[in-house]
């Protein structure tokens, strides 16, 4: 048995994404509600990397969540 026990989980990786967070947030806001649209930037060039990490306020059952 582990010691430390992790909090659940209450982000969901979205990969192929387009520049904007208010799209995610359209889009998978009607799963619930969201806290937060992270897109991680490229250090060098300051483009977004082509990911996002989108936050919810509590853990969610994400295998209704499927994107193709």
């Amino acid at each position: 048995m582990a010691r430390y026990m992790r909090p659940p989980n209450t982000s969901l990786f979205v990969r192929n994404i387009s520049d904007e967070p208010e799209d995610l947030r359209r889009e998978f806001g009607r799963y619930g509600p969201i806290v937060d649209v992270y897109i991680p930037l490229d250090f060098y060039t300051r483009q977004p990397r082509g990911f996002a990490y989108i936050q919810y306020p509590f853990p969610m059952i994400f295998n209704c969540v499927c994107c193709c």
